[in-house]
Order: C-alpha cells, then sequence, then structure tokens
C-alpha cells in the first residue's frame, strides 16, 4: 500500500490541491448561509476543504449591530499643532 501511495505521490497531491482550489473559489464566490440550515452543513465541510476556518472565515451576521453604536459628538476648535 505504501509503494502504491509513493509511486502515485503526484497525483494525490495534484488531486488534493485541486480540490483545496475548488472548494476555495466556492467560499470566495458564495454568501454565508445560515449554519442551522442543511446548506450550511454542507457549506461548512466545504469551508474546511478550502482550508478556511478560524478567523478567516465570516459567520454570516453582521460585525456589529447599527442600533447600539451610539456616537458621541465633539465640538471643539481645530488648531494647528506645531
Amino acid at each position: 500500500m505504501i509503494e502504491s501511495i509513493l509511486a502515485n505521490k503526484a497525483a494525490i497531491i495534484e488531486a488534493v490541491m485541486s480540490i483545496i482550489v475548488v472548494a476555495s473559489v466556492i467560499v470566495a464566490g458564495t454568501k454565508t448561509p445560515d449554519p442551522s440550515t442543511w446548506l450550511g452543513k454542507i457549506y461548512k465541510a466545504v469551508e474546511w476543504a478550502s482550508l478556511t476556518f478560524g478567523k478567516a472565515k465570516e459567520t454570516g451576521e453582521p460585525p456589529w449591530d447599527k442600533e447600539k453604536i451610539k456616537v458621541k459628538e465633539v465640538k471643539g476648535t481645530t488648531e494647528k499643532v506645531d
């Protein structure tokens, strides 16, 4: 078995790299679906195949809630500092 793996190592590496490339293209070209749906579960497997995990992936949720962000306006003058 090891001999057959070593004899075909170029084809095996090519196949693995092809899977990673195709999965990366799918992940980069689609929006992240809701993880609780069946499409979300398939998408999670495609993300792993594309080596996209950890902080490199999108969660499908916005990064912040626009209603919770409060902007404080500061009034004053602008001075040139030398």
